[in-house]
């Protein structure tokens, strides 16, 4: 599957390097009428010069060789994975952003390398990791370990673990995550991805691991280099119905595969039967009953690839056959934004053999975890108290660096185990709020790790929501506003008087301009017209009065008459 290429290196000597460069999308159907596309590019390389690339890119590897780094995670995720609907992922992350970094070389200048990386990697990705500092930066012993060759044989003191989980993920970050593809997003599978349909689904997930591996063909260890994207579609709210195809949920279809690529595949698995289903184009080759694969590879100039899936029975309702072994949620629980509340998280095994798991907390130095108050219960079927079996605590510090609880607990079978801690929210100062201080803050996902056969499972349980003790930010502003008028009207007052000279000059001296000029001849106009009124009333008046006067004088004499006839 892998080919030989070979790399001019501008040194001395000339050296046989090994490149491959791979492509796949897998195409998975949901309970629920989901679909979910995973698309993975997949570089690997034994090359150390640092002049010359075939297949990885340049700054990206720049910087692995620059900070002495073994191995890199980035996942920045838009949403939650429902476990319990879709089941479990192979691409699992947290809700929001996620780095992970594995150094070598000396450990007394990790944290100084450790600050660069970020730094660099939000450079390139146009990601906010460089707010992650040491208050939001951990190393736990047991939970993460590398998936990689390491020459510290993983030892936790040199690896950096840091979660944002109000990262916001959009299409500033998609951009430059293509241009690591050596074909971008001109040919190949990434010629599929388009913006406007990538952010309009249930769920999304842009990750970037960097690792070192022993491959075959390889004359020295090299770097393993992939980039996944991982996409929850619901075909039914994009076009009204279950049957999905390229240009539905994509907008687009395959028309030139990637040439530097040795290998282009789509496979798609499904919860129905092949038989019961109507698949285009008919060439593809059947792995199993329920899956098939297209070789992309074939595609040429005249011919393009256009998946399409179409259901015989429009009644299939696609549910969840199997549940998932162990589920796991966390939670807050408190009466308001100034009280004290509990972070809770509860564990549900399925099967009907104890499962052990390995679990790890992280509680922002903000919320004053009480140690003291932990407690670990099976609720159901029957409530006892449990413990952990090993258990690896790092108090928090103020501003300084997060509480970080890790350890081993065995939970029953058929049963629900609940771990609870109480906290106390602090008031920040008031330039620690972020603008929307009123939102929020989320604490990171509790993981969960367990051994399921052969396969190791981690579980990332939600992001919850904390609402802390918030001032009032907009009696400033009013304060602010206040002063400021009163100030302005004084010294105005002040300035005015203290500046100008006051100066007695005739009426007939003083030039009129044309507004003026316009001001007084309204200003005479409506004079001349109040006058008129004045003058037609007072003209009224006195012929009411003579009207008057001539009645009195008229009932006079007729009383005179009255007095001479009797």
């Amino acid at each position: 599957m892998f080919r030989l290429t070979i790399c001019l290196v501008v040194l001395i000597n000339s050296v046989v390097c090994f490149e491959s460069y791979s492509e796949n999308l897998d195409i998975n159907h949901l309970p629920g009428n989901k679909v979910n596309t995973v698309f993975s590019f997949t570089s690997v390389s034994d090359n150390v010069n640092k002049q010359h690339f075939d297949v990885l890119p340049r700054p990206l590897v720049s910087i692995l060789l620059n900070y002495q780094i073994e191995e890199l995670h980035l996942s920045l995720t838009q949403g939650l994975w429902r476990d319990n609907l879709w089941g479990y992922s192979a691409h699992s992350a947290p809700p929001g952003g996620q780095f992970l970094v594995w150094f070598g070389g000396q450990l007394d200048t990790i944290n100084e390398r450790w600050v660069n990386v970020r730094n660099s990697i939000s450079g390139i990705t146009c990601a906010s990791l460089s707010a992650l500092s040491s208050e939001d930066t951990i190393s736990p012993k047991f939970s993460l370990k590398p998936a990689g060759l390491t020459s510290t044989k993983g030892d936790s003191r040199y690896m950096r673990y840091g979660v944002s989980p109000f990262e916001v993920v959009c299409t500033e970050n998609l951009t430059p995550w293509l241009k690591l593809l050596p074909c971008g997003s001109s040919a190949g599978l990434a010629s599929l991805l388009d913006a406007s349909k990538l952010y309009d689904t249930t769920y999304h997930s842009l990750a970037v691991n960097v690792r070192r591996v022993s491959c075959e063909g390889c004359t020295r260890p090299g770097w393993e280099l992939q980039l996944t994207l991982s996409l929850v579609f619901s075909p039914v709210q994009l076009s009204g119905r279950k049957d999905w195809s390229f240009r539905t949920m994509l907008g687009k279809t395959l028309v030139h595969s990637c040439p530097v690529s040795s290998s282009t595949t789509v496979k798609v698995r499904t919860l129905e039967p092949l038989d019961a289903l109507e698949i285009t184009p008919s060439e593809y080759e059947t792995i199993s009953d329920k899956e098939i694969v297209f070789d992309a590879r074939n595609i040429t100039s005249f011919k393009i690839l256009n998946v399409y899936i179409r259901f015989k029975n429009k009644e299939i309702t696609r549910e969840l056959t199997e549940k998932p072994p162990l589920l796991a949620h966390t939670y807050i629980s408190r009466v308001s934004s100034s009280s004290s509340g509990h972070i809770v998280s509860v564990f549900t095994n399925s099967r009907d053999q104890d499962i052990k798991i390995l679990y790890l907390q992280t509680i922002p130095w903000y919320l004053r975890a009480y140690i003291h108050t932990m407690k670990i219960e099976q609720i159901l079927p029957e409530s006892r108290e449990l413990k952990f079996e090993d258990m690896s605590l790092n108090l928090g510090k103020d501003r300084s660096h997060p509480y970080t609880l890790e350890g081993i607990l065995t939970v029953p079978a058929g049963s629900t185990v609940k771990f609870s801690i109480q906290f106390d929210p602090l008031m920040l100062r008031w330039n620690e709020y972020p603008p929307d201080a009123h939102h929020g803050r989320s604490i990171p996902s509790g993981i969960v790790t367990f051994r399921d056969g052969e396969q190791v499972i981690r579980l990332y349980t939600e992001s919850p929501l904390v609402y802390l003790p918030t001032p009032d930010f907009s009696m400033p502003f009013n304060v602010l506003c206040l002063v400021s008028t009163v100030i302005a009207i004084v010294y105005g007052s002040i300035f005015s008087l203290t500046t100008k000279d006051l100066v007695c000059i005739k009426e007939t001296e003083v030039k009129k301009g044309l507004l003026l000029q316009l001001v007084t001849a309204i200003r005479g106009l409506l004079k001349k017209e109040r006058s008129v009124k004045e003058g037609e009333k007072m003209k009224d008046d006195n012929n009411e009065v003579l009207d008057e006067s001539k009645n009195k004088g008229d009932d006079a004499c007729d009383s005179d008459k009255i007095e001479e006839v009797k």
